[in-house]
């Protein structure tokens, strides 16, 4: 997957030159299919297609472990290299990785969804996001951001703009009302107000509100011995590429939360990939895994007896 090469968000890269470590997340459905529709000129002429070329993905309600996304280390960076893709570059990703889940439309059917996407939406959340690690990195080297990142922010779409604002709620934490959050913001950004840090927090928790990112409760396992584990993302695109994006932001170090006692650790060699059982070494030490992989093993033996057995 490409990388942004870009010197101010390299700024923002650890000392093994990843631009983010890892945290607890969870997997998520991949679509079943995913088709651009590109905007033409017999679009302009009948009036269709007014927000421009979209993608409309078919987004199964469950699925098999082997059709689910895994988080990958190069999501956010491949992710940030779409602000100026084209309408098939971003296709491509979006069939590998799914919907970001906002500023669409949506049909809920009996075993599956239709999200309706703007391709502008990703090139404009693409390109914002990179303004925001350009920002990151201005502000802790004790420098201003630049006006291009802020204008970046400024120049929504249509499927943005578009955006209701009624009755308004600054506090609700809803996606919708993110939605509109963000609008406001960008309409002030526009306007080349409040061009500030705080405005840069802001928008940073709006994102974040965005993605649904907030602590999740998993089962690991089945039946009797699943144990309850604790992630940070929701089960979607953007709340990983959320997260991360502001823990880069802040440059925060990768961090993990055990899977037995459910304590947050730093990680001594790798941090665990999504779905992956770990452990902290205090678990470690007193051979949590080995009994737990014992117990395991037990049930697999008992459920296949009592197969036997009927």
């Amino acid at each position: 997957m490409r990388s942004p090469n870009d010197p101010l968000i390299d700024e923002l890269r650890g000392r093994e030159g990843n631009l983010f470590g890892r945290a607890p997340a969870q997997e998520w459905v991949k679509p079943e299919t995913v088709i651009l529709r590109e905007k033409t000129f017999r679009h302009v002429m009948e009036g269709s297609l007014k927000e421009g070329s979209e993608l409309e993905f078919v987004i199964p309600w469950s699925a098999q472990p082997a059709r689910c996304v895994r988080p990958s280390k190069d999501m956010l960076e491949g992710f940030l290299c779409l602000a100026v893709a084209s309408n098939t570059e971003i296709h491509k990703f979006a069939s590998k990785f799914g919907p970001l889940l906002i500023f669409c439309r949506v049909k809920e059917c009996d075993d599956h969804a239709v999200i309706v996407e703007s391709c502008e939406v990703w090139r404009y959340f693409s390109a914002c996001m990179k303004s925001l690690l350009h920002m990151a990195a201005s502000f802790q080297s004790g420098l201003s951001a630049r006006s291009a990142d802020w204008d970046v922010i400024g120049s929504c779409p249509m499927a943005v703009a578009r955006t209701a604002v009624e009755n308004y709620d600054w506090l609700n934490p809803s996606p919708i009302q993110q939605e509109k959050s963000w609008k406001v913001m960008a309409s002030i950004i526009r306007g080349r107000r409040n061009r500030d840090r705080a405005m840069w927090a802001r928008l940073l928790n709006s994102l974040l509100g965005l993605g649904r990112v907030r602590p999740w409760v998993n089962l690991d396992g089945s039946g009797a011995s699943a144990r309850a584990q604790l992630t940070f993302t929701g089960p979607n695109l953007l709340s990983y590429l959320a997260l991360h994006l502001c823990l880069a932001a802040s440059k925060h170090d990768e961090f993990a939360v055990c899977s037995h006692c459910n304590q947050e650790y730093s990680p001594t060699q790798r941090a665990p990939k999504a779905g992956q059982r770990n452990f902290c070494p205090d678990c470690r030490a007193n051979r949590v895994p080995v009994r737990i992989a014992q117990r395991s093993r037990r049930e697999r033996l008992r459920e296949k007896t009592n197969g036997l057995t009927r």
